[in-house]
């Protein structure tokens, strides 16, 4: 006859048989960190570029983000204090996006690289961009409602030389330094959107054909859509 085992013994047995077949049900529990993870393993790293660290409010800056290896493919993401303020496609190792500022203040922007199946994501180091208030007279006015009575006395002062991004529909009282091609003004890139103004346009000193008056109310095409008009004109196609 066996000798019975102790109780003890036979408690031991089924306690580690429990702990077998725990372990058995955790399947890759052991696994070390990352195992498991669908994201890519080969380093990248990440760059930022601004067209412009300093500008004024209302004026589009260029982001440009660098990601090497350059066969890194997927979506860029542009951030201004944690918060995304657009996007880009990496194409030859490159993403790019524009974002215009409208508020005066100090943004620090960074670039976060995703990642995808072959390379692990990357975020650039931060780049600061400081944006001063606009003011009445310089090239870049702002933005102001129709409601706001304060705008019709302001008056845009282009730079015959460079081109003005419209950020938005604006009202005004006076335009000047118009530079016109074929009756399109040449250094106001509208973006679709229209200039409407209260008082006149004054085109820039010898930016004009002898047939074109010095001074107007006319309705101006501008480079890259929308209007230069007299407020209050009606029926133009613009954002």
């Amino acid at each position: 006859m066996k000798a019975m085992r102790p109780a003890a013994a036979i408690a031991k047995i089924l306690l580690a048989s429990q702990l077998v077949l725990l372990l058995a049900g955790c399947g890759n529990f052991w696994e070390a960190p990352g195992g498991s993870s669908s994201g890519g393993t080969t380093a990248s790293t990440t760059t930022l570029t601004a067209s412009a660290s300093s500008v004024s409010a209302g004026t589009s800056v260029t982001l440009t983000a660098t990601v090497s290896p350059t066969a890194a493919t997927g979506t860029v993401n542009f951030l201004s204090s944690g918060s995304s303020i657009g996007t880009g496609t990496l194409s030859s190792g490159t993403a790019t996006d524009s974002y215009t500022f409208a508020t005066a203040g100090s943004y620090s922007v960074t670039a976060n690289y995703e990642g995808n199946s072959t390379y692990a994501s990357s975020t650039s180091s931060a780049t600061t961009i400081s944006v001063t208030a606009a003011s009445a007279g310089s090239s870049q006015p702002g933005l102001f409602g129709a409601a706001d009575a304060a705008a019709r006395a302001t008056n845009l002062v282009l730079d015959p030389a460079n081109t003005w991004t419209v950020p938005a529909k604006i009202y005004l009282r006076n335009v000047a330094g118009v530079v016109l091609s074929n009756g399109m003004v040449e250094n106001i890139d509208g973006d679709g959107h229209c200039i409407y103004y209260s008082g006149k346009v004054y085109i820039a000193a010898g930016a004009q054909s002898s047939s074109t008056p010095a001074e107007s109310t006319a309705i101006y095409e501008l480079s890259g859509g929308g209007y230069l008009a007299p407020e209050g004109t009606a029926d133009l196609d613009c954002e």
